[in-house]
């Protein structure tokens, strides 16, 4: 089987962590499957001088090696913040020369794959029309869907996602939100997450914190995210304040600055006026190292607004670490409330659930096991599954619905 993915979210050379979960899976696909992947890169003129941080490193080529896939890197030209439904329309005019040199090279592709919904999907829809195959999307939180929106951006996405022959989510959550939109429940496939369980394993903590020259004596909680509002860093800060015994713990932030905000900002501002100093901030830690503070750690904290399956929890309990996390998207799918750590349904929990996980002698070696049998290759399988039921389906009545 043939795959042709795309990815608006995928790592580059320059951008490693960069929608790593899509490599992820698409690693794991490519052990059954050949996969070719297209990640087109945004192009707007001055870039790196309005945003020389966030800037796109020059030298990343046409293409390149990302994990054993190749990877197709075209340049599709965008207008920062204003009439993102043109945004679509220069994807699929960067995406379609690349697929035509790929098929003129004799990679002839049997389903098409869409990592993120938009723009990638007006571009799936425009090569399935085309080349006359199948296409699926895979929808991975809410903001994905643009929900409350009503242009140009959310009109295409969602005429788009009613054509798609199937849709995965990451979420029980997220296939109701699709099938609000007018979907097919026939057309829609919960598949998770899954976890690296070669990178991701449990091991001593006194190791994992020496390695990383944390204090031995404290109680370590860490929070791994981008720097940003809806992330909730703000409220794990908040309730670290309301512990009793809050000069024993130490809270660890880890994530890279938003592209189109700094909230790091606002978040060091409420550190310092609420007379923090057990509070650390930590930037360009690479994803393969997240292993040892996930190990280092007592308690992992997620306090986000909305997630389809966040791969950080999973990656926390792949080493034995409890987590306590809002409940969003796949997490009472990910976890057993108060035998893997606490799921929690208001803020107001949060401090109350992070003092008594703190207290909790966790059975680590368990919560390990556990994690680690939803490895990516559970996950490529499922995904594979999909494809076949697609194509079969495609190719006995094209354009039929599926399921």
């Amino acid at each position: 089987m043939k795959v042709l993915a795309l990815s608006y979210l995928f790592p580059n050379h320059a951008q490693l962590d960069y929608g790593v979960f899509v490599l992820n899976r698409l690693m794991a696909v490519q052990k059954l499957c050949e996969v070719k992947v297209i990640a087109p890169l945004q192009s707007y003129p001055f870039r790196n001088f309005l945003r020389p941080k966030l800037a796109i490193n020059r030298a990343i080529g046409s293409t390149e090696n990302m994990g054993g896939l190749e990877t197709w890197y075209p340049r599709f030209s965008v207008i920062p913040r204003y009439l993102k439904f043109y945004d679509a329309f220069s994807y699929y005019a960067a995406v379609k020369p690349v697929v035509s040199k790929m098929m003129q090279d004799g990679f002839t592709f049997d389903v098409i794959d869409a990592h993120w919904t938009y723009p990638d999907i007006l571009a799936a829809y425009f090569l399935s029309q085309q080349y006359r195959k199948p296409f699926i999307v895979t929808v991975r939180g809410k903001e994905a869907l643009y929900i409350g929106e009503h242009g140009g951006r959310k009109i295409i996405l969602d005429w788009c996602l009613r054509r798609a022959n199937a849709i995965i989510t990451l979420s029980s959550e997220l296939a109701n939100l699709v099938a609000e939109i007018g979907v097919s429940r026939h057309k829609i496939q919960v598949v998770l997450n899954g976890v690296d369980d070669i990178k991701f394993h449990q091991i001593d903590r006194f190791e994992a914190r020496l390695k990383l020259g944390l204090a031995q004596q404290k109680k370590l909680i860490i929070s791994v995210g981008r720097l940003t509002e809806a992330k909730g860093h703000q409220h794990i800060i908040r309730s670290l304040s309301l512990l009793t015994n809050q000069t024993d713990v130490e809270l660890h932030i880890i994530g890279g600055l938003n592209p189109e905000t700094d909230y790091s900002t606002k978040l060091k501002a409420q550190v310092a006026a609420l007379g923090l100093g057990n509070v650390f901030f930590h930037n360009g830690i690479q994803h393969e190292h997240l292993f040892y503070w996930y190990n280092a750690a007592d308690l992992f904290c997620l306090a986000t607004k909305g997630e389809g399956c966040p791969n950080v929890v999973l990656e926390s309990l792949a080493c034995g670490t409890p987590v306590v996390v809002t409940d969003v998207g796949a997490v009472s799918d990910m976890l057993s409330n108060g035998s893997d750590g606490y799921i929690i349904n208001n803020l107001d929990q949060l401090p109350i659930r992070i003092a008594d996980a703190l207290e909790v002698v966790w059975d680590r070696e368990r919560i390990a096991f556990k994690a680690q049998s939803r490895n990516w290759s559970v996950c490529a399988e499922e995904v594979i599954a999909v494809y076949k039921k697609v194509i079969a389906v495609y190719n006995q009545s094209v354009g039929s619905d599926i399921f």
